[in-house]
Order: structure tokens, then sequence, then C-alpha cells
């Protein structure tokens, strides 16, 4: 009890260390009504509807109008929350009723009871209940805030004794049909209701709110009578008049039921009995219990987690381990299926025969058992071969399961095999593997299912088998493809720079002859226009004469020389 104790306040304590969530949980005021008189005592009770998410702990401050109302009475005995860090106190000076309050487990369910709150109209007026620094936690673990609204109810006193509510949260009277009624031959038949939010009188519904039965009115029936208490059997005979529909106000928990009964002009009719079953209350809180303890090698542990509902009866507990699916239980003990090595987080609900949900968290660490070694493995793995050999040892007569994973871990190969008595164990794979890097995977399970935590080897290399080894150098095909395509692109290349050198020096070769034999042609041009000048003139001396004989001799060399640069140039290109 201490061990729960502490767990629950524990819980409560970070109320507030946490904020927002994704579920949105919701505070609301109940009310019989919301008109009263003078002197009139009423109750409101404080609900949560969770919204499907499970929540264990809440504060908040109601705030009332106190020149209407005042707090005679708190009561918390059928309040979903068993613990309280702050007792519900009231102030009708400050108009506050306030409480924090939480549970070793969590509830699930649209009315959950939070607290009880009997006031006493004191004045007339109307005023509102409304909430202050609220807060609804989640019971995941996380402590998460998951309230979203809080709804404010407003209430009316008057001096002139109980008024018929008019709000939309009032009760509405029936709506009268005036018509006339065809005579009858004999009695009405019993109705036939239709309640929409209790549609099957079957059932128990977590419910409490105001609800609509209707019916279909023959045409001879002229009165309707009504009434709603928990004697199976009643027969109202008091009319209310003409209609085919009524709202009724909400029910308290347990089981009601709805009469309806006919009025034609032979008398009154068979009474329509409609049951009403009501039930709020989430089962009974409760605390998960490993029969192995925690943390446990037992691979597969039992779990116990007695509950009870006292109004509707238990329905059935779910159970969910980590992220699991659910699992639909009928006893409240369950052995869990085979877990691996580690920690794991598991939730037991309790579900009434209604639907209100009682839950509780627990942790549970599974121990590994000893994990077996990888002894050796070899590593001149080739494409298209099998050829991985592997031995180990482990605890002797045990099995070994066996993975082959690719370097994304996607497994590839799978097998299980047997360790013999001493514990030693072999195994080979000839099945071909891609290129790529693999490593190999173990893990030792004994006879209960228990298992170790998975032991890897170092990466296998998986590459293409060598034609020839060089000098330690391993040639594959591959490598000598590409060798040879590297042999071509080289000897293509070198050829083109080759040839780029050769024609870059016949065009320098070219352009020097181009030039020599130019200056050459210019020098022999400038000597025989001097020689035809001199000529021309008619005068030629002796020293003229000898002036044309050297120029021709020049003429003479310098078409020695021309002749000589173009043989040498034509000889320097071809080369």
């Amino acid at each position: 009890m201490l061990k729960k104790t502490l767990r629950a306040f524990s819980v409560i304590l970070f109320l507030f260390a946490f904020s927002s969530s994704a579920s949105a949980a919701t505070l609301s005021v109940s009310l019989t009504a919301d008109t009263f008189a003078i002197g009139d005592s009423f109750d409101a009770k404080i609900l949560i509807d969770s919204q499907g998410a499970g929540i264990n702990a809440a504060q908040t401050t109601l705030r009332f109008p106190t020149n209407i109302l005042q707090v005679v009475a708190i009561k918390k005995t059928d309040s979903v929350f068993s613990f309280w860090l702050t007792e519900p106190t009231f102030s009708n000076a400050d108009g506050t009723v306030t409480f924090v309050a939480g549970s070793a487990s969590g509830f699930v369910g649209p009315s959950l009871n939070a607290l009880t709150v009997t006031f006493k109209a004191k004045g007339t007026g109307t005023g509102d209940l409304v909430f202050n620094s609220s807060v609804i936690t989640i019971s995941d673990g996380s402590g998460a805030n998951v309230l979203s609204d809080t709804k404010v109810s407003k209430v009316t006193v008057s001096t002139q004794g109980t008024v018929t509510p008019t709000t939309p949260t009032a009760v509405p009277p029936p709506t009268q049909i005036t018509r006339p009624a065809v005579p009858a031959e004999n009695l009405p038949a019993r109705p036939a209701l239709v309640v929409p939010l209790y549609p099957d009188p079957a059932k128990w519904y977590n419910l409490s709110s105001i609800f609509l039965a209707s019916w279909t009115l023959p045409a001879d029936v002229a009165d309707v009578a009504t009434a709603v208490d928990k004697d199976p059997a009643s027969r109202p005979t008091v009319s209310e008049g003409l209609f085919d529909n009524k709202v009724f106000t909400p029910l308290d928990n347990g089981v009601w039921y709805l009469h309806v009964r006919f009025k034609n002009s032979v008398g009154w009719g068979t009474t329509a009995h409609y049951r009403l079953a009501i039930d709020t209350t989430p089962p009974v809180p409760f605390e998960v219990k490993i029969s192995e303890g925690s943390p446990t090698d037992a691979p597969a542990p039992t779990l116990n987690y007695p509950s009870a509902d006292q109004l509707s009866g238990l329905g059935n507990y779910s159970i969910r381990v980590d992220n699991g699916d659910l699992i639909s239980v009928g006893e409240s003990m369950y052995i869990l299926p085979l877990l691996a090595p580690g920690k794991h987080m598991v939730r037991v609900d309790a579900q009434d025969q209604a639907g209100n949900i009682t839950e509780d968290l627990i942790s549970l660490e599974i121990l590994p058992i000893e994990g077996p070694r990888i002894t050796s493995v070899n590593k001149d793995v080739f494409i298209g071969e099998g050829g991985i050999n592997i031995n180990g040892s482990s605890l002797p007569s045990i099995a070994i399961i066996l993975n082959i994973r690719d370097e994304k871990n996607n497994p590839v190969y799978s097998a299980t095999i047997s360790a013999d008595g001493d514990g030693n164990w072999v195994a080979k794979l000839d099945q071909p593997l891609k290129k790529g890097n693999y490593f190999v995977e173990v893990i030792a399970q004994d006879a209960r299912g228990a298992l170790s935590l998975p032991v890897r080897s170092d990466l296998i290399n998986v590459r293409s088998k060598p034609l020839v080894v060089l000098l330690g150098i391993e040639i594959t095909a591959v490598d000598l493809v590409f060798l040879l395509l590297f042999i071509l692109v080289g000897a293509y290349f070198l050829g083109w720079r080759i040839s780029r050198r050769d024609i870059k020096r016949r065009d320098q070769r070219i352009l020097i002859s181009q030039r020599d034999v130019a200056a050459t042609r210019n020098v022999i041009k400038t000597d025989i226009d001097k020689a035809i000048s001199a000529w021309r003139d008619g005068k030629v001396e002796e020293r003229e004469v000898n002036e044309i004989e050297y120029l021709l001799k020049r003429v003479e060399g310098n078409l020695d020389k021309l002749e000589k640069y173009i043989i040498k140039g034509v000889k320097e290109i071809n080369k």
C-alpha cells in the first residue's frame, strides 16, 4: 500500500511539470437544473471528459457567484481520484472551490466524477460557474496536460420556487399536439420508444446527460403519461397532454426505467418500460504485478491485475506491450508473449460494461541470457559463390538464431542451428551473394524461449574473384577490363597529343620559311631595281659598272640563299 501511495503522489507532484498535448480532455459542471429557489440545495458534479485518453490527475479552481450561492458540503466519496495533494477546500467569501487530486491508476470516460459540491441558493440573480487554473494530466507516464476546454454553467435563483429552465442546457416541456382523436374500439397499443442517446435498453452507458425519447402517436390517442424511476413495472396514470417526444433530465448512476403510456377513448393502454442503465464510474483502481518480479529473465512473465466494478460489472481487460496491438483478455491474469531482452512498457486497461476504463502502467525489464560468441568467419567470399563458414560457441545444447544481413541491416539469410553438448556450433552458407558488405548476427535462445542480446561479426566483403595475382595484387575480370580500357584511352590521348605537337611544329616551320623567302626576295628586288635604274640613266661610269656588277653578284648569292631556304624549309616541314 505504501508503494502504491508513493507512486501516486509522485505522479501528482509532477502535475505542473508538463504542458501541451495532442489530446483534448474537458472540464464541466453537471446540474439537474439551472434554476432554483432561495433555500434550495443542489449538487454540482465536476466532471471530466477524457476524450478517449487515460488521465490520472487533475487540478482546478471552481468559481461561483457569492451573491446567490454558498457551499455547504464537498463530497469526494464518488470521485475517481484516490489521493489528494491539496484536499478539497472552499471559500464562500471568495467564491472558490479548489482541489489537486490524483490516482495510481488512469481513467478513461466521458463523465468521470472528480468532485461533488453541494450548493445552497441564498439570493436571487443569475451567475456563472467557471473554472480557473485547471490542469488534467495524461496517464502515459509523460505527465502532459491534456485539458483543452472548460465549460461554463449558468445558474439562476428565483424567489418563487423552482422555475422551469429555459436555457439550452435546461429541460423544456414537451411540445403539445392539438388534434381531435379518432374514436377507439380497443385500448391503445404499447408505445414503441426510441431513445437516441441510449439506443439499446440492454446495454450500459457511461454518459449522463439530458436525453430525448420519442414515439409514434396512433390516431386514436388523446393523452400521454410518462415517468422515469427505478421501478421496472411503474404505470403512470397522470396525463401530461398529447405529444410525441419529451426531453428528460440527466440520470444518476444506476438502472432506471422510462415508462410511457397512451390513453384513448376506451382508457389507458399497456405501459412501455424502457431500461436506462447508467454507469459513469470507472472500475476499481488496481496495480499490475509481475509474478516473476522485475527485472526477470523469464521471457514470458505473468501479469496479475485484479479489478472490479460495483455497478455494471467488468467487461474485459486490454493489454498493450510497448506500441504493439491491444490484447483483449477476459481474466485478471495473463501470460505475456515472448519478449525480447530490454525494458518494456506494459499498460493494462480494465473496462466495465459501460465502457469506462481504469488503467495502470508498469515498466518491465527482461534480462538477456548469456550471449553466443562468433569465433571465426572466413573473409574470402566471392560474388556468385557461397562459402561463408561460421564457427562459434555458446551455452551447451542451446538454439542459435543466425541471420546474415547486408550493410543496410536487411536480412538475406536466416537459419536456426543447435549447439552441441560442449556449446560448439557451426554454420555454413552456400547461397550466392551479391557484391557488398555483410555481417553475421547470432542470438541464443534457451528452451523457455528466452533470448540473448544479438552478437555481430565484423563486416564480410563479398567481391569479384581474381583472374590472376601479380606481386600480391589481385586482378579480377572487371579490373582487367578497366585496365585495357585505360590503356586504349591512354594510347588514343597520347597519339592525339603527338599529332597536335607535330601540327604545331609544322606550322612554325612554314612560318619561318615564309619569313626567310620573303626577306631574300625583298633584298634581290632592291638590288635589281638599283641596277635597272643606273642602266636607264645612260651614264654608266666605271664606278657604276662596278656597283652593278656588285649588285648582280649579290643577286646571285641571294638566289642561292633563296634556293637553300626553300629546299631546307620543305625538308623541315616534311619531317
